[in-house]
């Protein structure tokens, strides 16, 4: 098997993998020698590399001007794969649940990738109509993905007075969120867990949805609207509000 057909079945495109092995050859470079190197089209290979920015893969830096690209440590695409690795091992005890529910009406479930995934995931919370929604588990922020959009989501929910009701872990980085974006944490109620893991993934719960993010350099959302879920993680959630601490 060929390193090409190595980066495919890692989860790459074809071109994907012949930019990212054309960027590792080259260092730092261009995108019209980039193009070169990997034989595809100049304006094609200027959208492989914002993908491959967005996974983490490839960094770049401006000089006299111009755009250089450089491939990241192909260490890298260990990492990534770690993080799927870890955002299933959360996601798999609900899918269990799911796996074994019976008489039941089946829950109905949506995958949501990428930034514009996460954007509709978030305006879909608005858009419920609910007054209040929950969250727990990440200590690791959306506007670090996406913050133009996040900026403007939050004067939205406080417009529309939608509260959000969320427990942090009690990370340095979840506390500084707190004393820098006072603006958008009006209508907000928070506390923090005893835990310290810094952890990119989060649980929403509204109205009858229970949603699983990640929020790493590929992001992704699973939305599982089902009554019986919900309400049950509505409970768990009000048990750790018990034990949580401002």
């Amino acid at each position: 098997m060929s390193i090409t057909e190595n980066l495919i079945q890692f989860g790459l495109s074809e071109k994907e993998a012949k930019v990212y092995l054309a960027c590792l050859e080259l260092d730092d470079s261009v995108a019209s020698e980039i193009a070169i190197k990997s034989n595809l089209p100049r304006t094609l290979v200027y959208d492989i590399l914002e993908r491959l920015i967005d996974l983490g893969l490839i960094s770049y830096s401006i000089r006299d001007n111009k755009k250089f690209f450089r491939a990241s440590d192909p260490e890298e695409l260990l990492r990534i794969l770690h993080e799927k690795e870890e955002a299933v091992k959360k996601a798999l005890p609900t899918l269990k649940h799911l796996q074994k529910m019976k008489g039941v009406k089946r829950p109905k479930v949506e995958v949501y990738e990428g930034k514009e995934g996460m954007k509709a995931v978030m305006n879909d919370i608005l858009r419920s109509g609910v007054n209040e929604f929950l969250s727990y588990g990440s200590s690791r922020s959306s506007f670090e993905v996406i913050p133009a959009f996040m900026e403007e989501w939050h004067k939205e929910r406080i417009k529309r007075r939608v509260v959000m009701k969320i427990i942090y872990n009690n990370t340095k980085e979840a506390r500084e969120k707190i004393i820098g974006r006072t603006e958008s944490l009006k209508y907000v109620k928070y506390k923090f867990m005893p835990i310290t893991l810094e952890s990119p993934t989060a649980t929403i719960i509204y109205g009858n949805k229970v949603v699983q993010q990640s929020w790493t350099k590929e992001p992704f959302a699973v939305i599982i609207e089902n009554e019986e879920m919900a309400k049950n993680q509505k409970r768990y959630f009000e048990e750790l509000w018990k034990m949580a601490k401002q």
